[in-house]
């Protein structure tokens, strides 16, 4: 198959969230306003061509291997994010990890879950919320062809509390389901954009006192992130830190585990 023909190809994705959209990955759209810095989708499957190939033929003897959901823009994010290994080992490696996870968890099983945001009505995360003081933390969207926005105001989330009355095993199930909402939105707006979009993350330091930090909480927000780390490639763009106290350090601890090492 030659390049025009790879990228004139028909076929479909199965993901859920894309049902109702007529091409796995659509022609790029012009820019959204100056900003906008997005890379065109299709240019770097083009460009990574012989290293998406190269992690599919590793990926095509497993079991959980499916052509029409791990397709070449699933196969590019670990690509991107294990781009300093050119024999792709460290990037075969994250998917095989992630189509285990996905199995484990049953996260093919949950269907197009964008219309239902981590909150008091959802199971994994209602624990959590309740612990959020009002305003404390945002999820939006306030462009239907631009990512995803986080807002995040530590001053406002009882640590003490949640590490206090939630089991440690609930910090998993909270953090997946959030990551695979934002996911979700993230893998069809880059597909019916055509350009590879992620999250923006503000974290709001306003108000936060030495006394708020949970280590504990620290500490396990850490260890499930290590869980997913290899899980959600490509995920997120930038995280900015605003209104920071002059003892910066602590904060940044508390930020540090939250990050993929490579990003750190």
């Amino acid at each position: 198959m030659n390049q025009k023909d790879f990228l004139d190809s028909p076929i479909m994705t199965s993901w859920p969230w894309m049902k109702e959209v007529d091409a796995a990955i659509t022609d790029p759209i012009p820019p959204v306003n100056e900003h906008d810095k997005r890379l065109s989708v299709k240019d770097l499957i083009v460009e990574n061509r012989d290293k998406i190939d190269k992690v599919k033929s590793d990926l095509v003897d497993d079991p959980l291997y499916d052509p029409k959901k791990h397709d070449d823009l699933w196969i590019l994010r670990f690509v991107l994010s294990h781009k300093k290994k050119k024999n792709m080992k460290n990037a075969t490696k994250a998917a095989k990890t992630t189509l285990l996870f996905r199995k484990e968890h049953k996260l093919d099983e949950w269907g197009d879950i964008r219309d239902a945001p981590p909150g008091i009505d959802i199971e994994q995360t209602k624990q959590f919320v309740k612990y959020y003081e009002e305003g404390s933390f945002r999820l939006a969207l306030p462009d239907s062809k631009r990512g995803l926005l986080l807002y995040l105001r530590i001053a406002g989330i009882d640590g003490q509390s949640l590490v206090k009355n939630i089991d440690e095993s609930a910090w998993l199930p909270n953090l997946t389901y959030f990551t695979e909402f934002c996911h979700q939105w993230l893998d069809y707006i880059t597909r019916t954009t055509g350009r590879l979009t992620k999250q923006l993350r503000i974290v709001d330091l306003d108000g936060i006192s030495i006394s708020q930090i949970s280590m504990e909480q620290n500490r396990r927000d850490g260890k499930a992130m290590s869980v997913m780390e290899d899980c959600y490639p490509q995920l997120l763009q930038q995280i900015f830190l605003c209104n920071s106290p002059s003892w910066i350090q602590i904060p940044w601890r508390i930020a540090r585990p939250l990050l993929p090492k490579r990003v750190v």
